[in-house]
């Protein structure tokens, strides 16, 4: 979608002898070489009329290698969703008869062979091209690869060669039933390019019906083929939406996120508190999809840096007075002046308070009131280990026989008083 979205190419799980590849599955991708390293490797490749077929060189693993016993050639032919190994060691490659045969040679080291499939890779075959080796430069064809006809060019120590390759001499015949595609006596079927993500099959907001060649057919398309190609708008969704200027987005995940790298221009109104609404996506270049999904402004929180709000300059303010405050009792309570205001002593103020008296003995002061005092020897005759024990006062009332006799006369009277009744 053209760098709307980006994923880890799959690798395969076999290699071209049939073995399984072994690599961690957290880290476990197919890597090809580009147009960076072509010095050195073939880049990917694929051309218009050969379609969804794509070559490579490269590795499997968690990084691209660049050891010639670690790169081997790969092919795909869904459009790079899914991919083979087709071949061990580095090849140069190129398409012919609208991508019905792929001819390659080794590209490292001195060759004296040439391998083609004329069935998309399902199997391949080598012919000798040279009893002595050649240094394999590379392989040509017209540019709209629609010939069975190629150049292999290279060099022989200080000598460069040339060699014309024409795969008409494989006497295949020219496929038949063009319009009868995907019916079991035509040598076509349709195809249409996916992402893997959605079964609609819809690609840059279109839906791409292709007819090509069935790859179990042994024939030729011929130069003069013409592929029947039918297209359909598709209703918008996430993935038709790339992110937009200060906006990214993680490997395999469609979310947005504000990347706060200095792209989008902070409004004035921004306070350290607040949000601002910025557009999170644009439609990817060249999308033609319609309706359905369609972005929403996404707020982004305001940089630290910006002025405080309103709010936070009446907490700000607040907090500055509360500590004004607790700064200026402290001060205070350390001040001789004032300490008596701000300092609690206990009973010792109190001590120098004087009680009126109550009973024969008054305690001189608060604390003697409050409990025994020692300096007095209240303790001194009290003997835990063999004293005697402390005895009660006695009360004496003068006037107790009175209470007596005036008791039983009340007695008496009533008992009197009955009797008469």
């Amino acid at each position: 979608d053209k760098g709307g979205m980006w994923s880890y190419l799959k690798p395969p799980k076999v290699d071209s002898t049939g073995a399984k590849i072994d690599c961690p599955q957290d880290s476990c991708w197919l890597h090809l070489h580009g147009v960076t390293n072509y010095h050195n490797y073939a880049p990917f490749y694929s051309t218009e009329n050969a379609v969804g077929i794509i070559m490579g060189t490269g590795n499997v693993g968690p990084s691209l290698r660049f050891e010639p016993d670690q790169t081997n050639t790969y092919m795909s032919r869904d459009g790079g969703l899914t991919w083979a190994e087709v071949h061990k060691g580095a090849f140069i490659y190129e398409y012919g008869d609208h991508g019905g045969l792929v001819v390659m040679a080794d590209d490292i080291k001195k060759t004296g062979q040439v391998v083609f499939s004329w069935n998309e890779g399902q199997s391949w075959y080598d012919f000798e091209l040279s009893k002595t080796p050649v240094e394999v430069d590379n392989i040509v064809t017209e540019p709209n690869a629609t010939t069975t006809k190629f150049i292999l060019y290279g060099t022989r120590g200080d000598v460069g060669v040339l060699y014309f390759l024409d795969f008409e001499a494989l006497g295949q015949p020219i496929c038949k039933g063009l319009w009868a595609a995907d019916s079991v006596s035509s040598d076509y079927e349709t195809w249409m390019p996916s992402d893997g993500r959605g079964t609609d099959k819809c690609m840059l907001g279109k839906q791409v019906t292709y007819t090509r060649r069935k790859q179990t057919s042994e024939c030729f398309n011929g130069e003069k083929f013409e592929r029947p190609v039918t297209k359909k708008t598709c209703e918008c969704r996430e993935d038709n939406f790339e992110c937009e200027m200060g906006f990214m987005r993680k490997v395999g995940s469609l979310e947005c996120r504000f990347a706060d790298d200095g792209a989008i221009p902070i409004p004035k109104t921004c306070t350290s508190s607040s949000v601002f609404y910025a557009t999170a996506h644009r439609k990817v270049i060249g999308d033609a999809c319609e309706g359905g999904w369609q972005p929403q402004p996404q707020a982004v929180p305001c940089p630290a840096g910006s002025r405080l709000s309103k709010g936070a300059v009446s907490v700000l303010g607040t907090i500055a007075m509360i500590g004004t405050v607790m700064g200026a009792v402290m001060f205070l309570s350390t001040s001789d002046r004032f300490k008596g205001i701000f300092a609690n002593y206990g009973f010792e103020s109190f001590r120098t308070v004087k009680y009126s008296t109550i009973g024969h003995t008054a305690p001189e002061t608060a604390m003697e009131s409050v409990g025994a005092n020692f300096d007095h020897g209240d303790f001194e005759d009290d003997d835990f280990g063999g004293g005697q024990g402390s005895k009660l006062p006695s009360y004496s009332d003068s006037n107790g026989r009175g209470r007596d006799y005036g008791r039983d006369r009340d007695y008496g009277r009533d008992r009197d008083y009955g009797r008469d009744r």
